[in-house]
């Protein structure tokens, strides 16, 4: 009997990469920092809890958890059109690939190219 012990290693591999990804793009390196820590400042600035240092946070963490959404969105289209019950190594792949595309221009400033 094969041990299936690889194959249990890919779903929380692929998904510890998809989140490291979008944790990446949530860096003050994106080019879109700025103006969402803006829209969230005035979206808070009501708000006692969030401010100062707690906004840059707050940005950080909105920005990591939009791009898993977001990143989640062609893995789930194609889990429908396929009719899975459950996410396979490939719509975790589809979820990594497309992190990775809305993390590019991150991926490229950490790197120095930017």
């Amino acid at each position: 009997m094969r041990s299936s012990l690889p194959s249990l290693l890919w779903r929380p591999a692929l998904l510890l990469a998809t989140a490291a990804l979008a944790i990446v793009n949530g860096l003050p390196l994106t080019p879109f920092f700025d103006s969402i820590s803006h829209n969230l400042y005035l979206f808070t600035r009501g708000s006692s809890l969030i401010g100062g240092e707690t906004l840059f946070y707050a940005t950080t963490a909105f920005i990591a958890a939009m791009t898993f959404l977001l990143g989640g969105v062609p893995a789930a289209i194609y889990e429908r059109i396929r009719g899975l019950p459950q996410s396979t190594p490939v719509s975790l792949g589809i979820w990594l690939v497309a992190t990775a595309l809305l993390a590019w221009k991150s991926l490229k400033a950490a790197a120095g190219f930017w």
